[in-house]
Parts: structure tokens; sequence; C-alpha cells
């Protein structure tokens, strides 16, 4: 049976909902995205959570290949068509909600998100031109690269096999460094700037999303072997990845200079600035310490101290 959103879901405010969702997924973006301010943290929290189902469709342990690319294609399909503006929640047909409720235990915080997937495609329908624009391009291409890689695997006995460094790179591009160019569109949505400076901007903030996907993947890679995702390539050492981690880091530092060097304004900064640091904090600790230690709640919040603008909402 589909379980629709509940009535309180229902009745919630977009941005409170949003923020409900984001503290239930991430720890870190719910932490990150309220240094943003206005529609900058409507827009990227809405795109985070829309790129989560994507990546909740792609984890979903108990689910077959072919199911999960049916799915992916089926919300690429919803988000590439073209809708009536409007608050109402989309019409998604009935057997792909079921299946997308279906895919983790009613418990999790991932079954209340993807049992929320018309909303959240309402709120798209209801963002301004550019950035709907923006995020729709950047989910969809995110999208046809994560089925050719879970299509690849579909004779595997697991889920997805990265075989190669180059391989590796190029799932992080999917996954992360597309969020990167997504994430400098909207930005230069806000803040005009040359197109010159725009594609630099843009080409740095691939290694931006790559040095936060290999951190997760190093941070996560012994519960990922158990549910059937081996992200590191077979005779490739830690020490390999966690090195195109830190070099991905340092261009991640140059692209953050870049926006301080031309007045972004301050909580894109702060933002960029908090994940980046929680990024180098983490891979600093598996480097030291090993690939189960992670930082701690106090370490985090120092961490949020540093970057928070005054008038940021943020909770730890």
């Amino acid at each position: 049976m589909v379980e629709p959103p509940t009535d309180a879901n229902v009745c919630l405010p977009d941005d409170v909902l949003v923020d409900e969702l984001l503290q239930g997924t991430s720890r870190t973006f719910a932490l990150a995205i309220p240094l943003l301010q206005g529609d900058r943290r409507r827009q990227i929290g809405l795109s985070y959570l829309l790129f989560r189902v994507a990546d909740s469709i792609e984890d979903a342990p108990e689910c077959e290949v072919p199911v999960k690319l049916r799915l992916l294609q089926e919300l690429r399909d919803e988000v590439t068509r073209p809708h009536i503006k409007g608050n109402d929640p989309v019409a998604v047909s009935t057997h792909v909600l079921a299946d997308l409720c279906g895919l983790w235990p009613e418990s999790s915080a991932t079954h209340r998100l993807l049992c929320d997937v018309p909303r959240l495609l309402a709120m798209l329908n209801s963002t301004e031109g550019s950035a709907a624009t923006a995020i729709r391009a950047a989910l969809s291409q995110t999208i046809d690269g994560m089925t050719r890689f879970l299509d690849s695997s579909e004779l595997s006995p697991v889920q997805i096999q990265i075989q190669t460094v180059q391989d590796l790179r190029a799932y992080c591009y999917v996954v992360a460094g597309i969020v990167g160019e997504m994430l400098t569109d909207l930005f230069v949505s806000h803040h005009a700037v040359s197109q010159d400076l725009a594609g630099t901007l843009r080409r740095l903030s691939v290694s931006f999303g790559e040095c936060l996907q290999l951190t997760n993947i190093l941070k996560d890679a012994e519960s990922d072997v158990l549910n059937g995702r081996i992200f590191i390539p077979d005779g490739i050492s830690r020490e390999a990845v966690l090195s195109l981690a830190l070099r991905a880091t340092e261009d991640a530092k140059r692209y953050i200079c870049m926006l301080e060097m031309n007045d972004f304004p301050a909580d894109i900064v702060a933002f960029c600035q908090f994940l980046c640091l929680l990024a180098e904090g983490t891979l600093g600790r598996l480097q030291s310490a090993g690939e189960t230690s992670k930082l701690t709640r106090e370490e985090v919040r120092r961490l949020l101290e540093t970057v928070a603008v005054p008038s940021s909402n943020v909770l730890v």
C-alpha cells in the first residue's frame, strides 16, 4: 500500500518540511544549509533533497538493480517534464510512489523523504526559473550517470563495483562534481560575475564536490562493502584514495578563495567553508586514527562557529 505524506507533513510550510527532511537524512547538510539565507537556503535545501532521493534509490540495500534503473528513469522523467507551477503536490503514479516508499524501512527518515517526493517536485515546479533550470539539468545529468554505473553492475553479485581510479573519479563527478557545478550556477545567479570567472569557478567546483564525495567513500567504506557497494577499486590502497581526496581539497580551498576575492555573499562563503573544513577535518582524522574514526559533535560545533555568519539559524 502506498503511504502518502502524513497530514502533518502536508500542513507544514515548505521551508519547515525541507529543514525537517534535512535533519533526518544528512547531519552535515542539515548544519550547512541553514548557513545560507533567503532564496539560496530554499533552493539549495530543495536541490540537496532531490539529489538525496536519487542517492536513496541507488543505495537501497534490498532492491534489485533493474528496479533501481526503472525508478531512476521515472524520477528523471518527472524532473524534466514541464509542469504548471503551483503548490499542489505533483501526481506521481501510484506504482512508482509505492515502489519508492517500499525501498527503505518505514521507521527510517529515508522512507519519509521518498514518500514526500510529490511534495518536493511541487516545490521544484514553484522555484524561480533559472534556479529550477539549473537543478533540473544537474539532477538529470546525475541520474544518467548513476544509471550507467548501475547498468554496468547489473550482472555482478554486488550492487555497484568501481574497477579503476579513473572510474572512481568519474563516479565522484557524477554524484558530486555535477552538484558542485550546479551550486556555482546557483551562486552566480545571486551574484553576477564575468563569464570567464564563472567558468573558472565551475571547473574548481568539480574538485569541491569530489573532495566531499571521496571523504564519504573513505569514511563509509566498511559499511558500503557490507551493503554491496564497492567504491575503492581492488588493488588500490586507501592511502591512494586519501591522497586523491587531499588534492581535491586543495582545489576546493582555491574555489572558496575565489568566492571571497570576488565578494560573493558571506553566507555562500560560509556554507562552502564549513563543508570544506568538515571534509578536511574528517580526512585528517582518517589519516591519523583509522577508518572507523569520525569528528565529534563538539569538534563539528567548533568548526561551525568559525564560519557562521551572525544571522545564521543553525542548531548543532
